[in-house]
């Protein structure tokens, strides 16, 4: 009786009942639609955090940002009359530096052995972080300069040359990140979340050697094999293995690894670190170390996961939670409307 009287109301009522079910159709797409938007906004959230939290590491401790020693002077590349190889009345140049990364500070490699004295602290290792900076292309050979000039020293050099033709240069800077880390303490850090697709992660026994691990991506940019070299700071290193993140929504931390006193001899940094990663011996107790640390160490600065997703999340957070309002709102309407209109065409 009740679906007999519902198919003529249906029936007789042709134009209100494709009204009303256009009208339910396009609420229900709109809800969908501000759902879907709101799900992944919350996907690329998780995925920008993992980046940060995909280091097996519970908190970080970094310090003021500043150069250390001869090699921290910034990007300057010195060029000496004798520098390169010199044909033509143009001198070619190769030259590559290993210097710290201005976004990050450093601490005394001390700090380690303090943190790891520290109640509640299971692991901790550290790291130095660079950048591998080559300047390489021609420049007109100043060193002919003198040569042409006249008897008395007043004469003009004869030579104009260079890449162009007229005393110009042709030049290319290139870069990639390098990490210092221990080779025998990979359990805490960057390594903790990597897999290694070829070859072998370092070991204890690399200390003080010219090898490298190399990043995939890096490695297949630049068609890099285990077995191969990869020039840092001038210096050939034997690559060793080749390693991918865990995720494949995140990068490694690093182009390119190598052991932690290589590092600092190449960038000529001194005794320095750039961050200690620790790892606390539960998640309870990590507030406890956080504040443990951070009296011990004052002037440097200590933060958990939570802390560097507030930081790095800020707009993520802003953006989900906006549309995840929106869309709650967004669909609590369009269906109360929906509803009157079927309400008020039945």
């Amino acid at each position: 009786m009740y679906w007999t009287y519902l198919r003529r109301e249906l029936g007789g009522r042709k134009k209100q009942t494709i009204i009303v079910a256009a009208g339910l159709a396009i609420a229900i797409a709109l809800v969908i639609i501000v759902n879907s938007l709101a799900a992944g906004v919350r996907d690329a959230q998780a995925a920008a955090l993992q980046a940060v939290y995909g280091v097996g590491t519970d908190l970080t401790v970094t310090g003021a940002a500043q150069e250390p020693g001869s090699g921290g002077n910034g990007q300057q590349f010195q060029f000496g009359k004798d520098s390169g190889s010199a044909s033509g009345g143009t001198r070619t140049v190769d030259q590559s530096r290993l210097m710290t990364d201005f976004r990050r500070g450093t601490l005394a490699a001390s700090t380690l052995a303090t943190i790891e004295k520290i109640d509640g602290v299971a692991g901790a290792s550290a790291a130095l972080s660079l950048t591998n900076t080559t300047f390489s292309g021609q420049m007109p050979d100043i060193s002919q300069n003198g040569a042409n000039a006249g008897p008395q020293g007043g004469g003009q050099a004869s030579t104009q040359s260079g890449s162009d033709g007229a005393g110009g240069s042709q030049f290319d800077i290139t870069s990639f990140t390098v990490l210092g880390i221990d080779p025998g303490n990979t359990a805490v850090g960057p390594l903790s979340a990597v897999t290694v697709s070829s070859g072998r992660t370092l070991a204890a026994s690399d200390q003080g050697k010219d090898v490298a691990l190399v990043d995939a991506t890096y490695a297949k940019t630049n068609s890099l094999k285990t077995g191969g070299t990869v020039s840092v700071a001038g210096t050939k290193m034997t690559i060793v293995g080749i390693v991918a993140s865990a995720s494949s929504s995140a990068d490694t931390a690093s182009d390119v690894y190598i052991p932690l006193d290589v590092a600092q001899k190449l960038a000529d940094t001194g005794d320095v670190v750039s961050t200690v990663y620790v790892q606390a011996s539960s998640s309870a107790d990590i507030s406890a170390v956080q504040a443990a640390i951070a009296k011990a160490l004052p002037k440097d600065t200590v933060s958990s996961q939570a802390d560097l997703a507030s930081t790095v999340s800020g707009s993520l957070s802003s953006a989900s939670s906006l549309i995840t309002n929106l869309g709650t709102w967004l669909s609590i309407i369009v269906l109360a409307v929906a509803v009157v209109l079927a309400v008020l065409f039945t």
